[in-house]
């Protein structure tokens, strides 16, 4: 009999995981991914760290939110890869509460909390099962009967 690999119970375990973002360009937006190695929480943790959804009047403004995000993201996020400055120069994890407030603050909020919720309800990563082929192909696609439904009748 072989031997089980054993699971290890990390008590503070991380991640890394991919984050989206689309920024405004000339004549639209871009999306762009990189890695970020978050931080998973027990349930009761995200609960606590998480603030609950607001409705109508109860809306903070969004400078409000972003400042919020700017000292909330970072006890999720311990590390990034794939993010530099303009000169090419990777930025450093230290850059993470600026970037939150600054001008692609509102696009790397929205790729950090969607990649949160992934990881804190055990969803594959945005786009994922579709780039590892379990999205159903075009209905003509290999089909026998649109190929004969195709073929010239005589």
């Amino acid at each position: 009999m072989k031997t089980p690999i054993p699971f290890v119970i990390d008590p503070e375990p991380k991640v890394w995981w991919p984050v989206r973002v689309s920024v405004p360009v000339d004549g639209g937006l871009a999306d762009f991914t990189f890695e970020a190695q978050l931080r998973v929480y027990s349930e009761e943790d995200y609960a606590r760290l998480l603030p609950g959804a607001a409705t109508g009047s109860e809306l903070p403004d969004l400078c409000a939110v972003l400042a919020r995000n700017a000292t909330l993201i970072p006890q999720f996020v311990t590390d990034w890869r794939g993010v530099t400055d303009p000169a090419g120069e990777p930025l450093p994890i230290s850059a993470l509460p600026v970037v939150l407030t600054g001008p692609y603050g509102k696009a790397f909020s929205g790729g950090f909390i969607k990649a949160i919720g992934e990881l804190r309800y055990g969803l594959p990563p945005d786009g994922e099962s579709a780039s590892r082929g379990n999205s159903a192909p075009p209905p003509a696609a290999g089909s026998t009967a649109a190929a004969a439904a195709e073929a010239p009748t005589t």
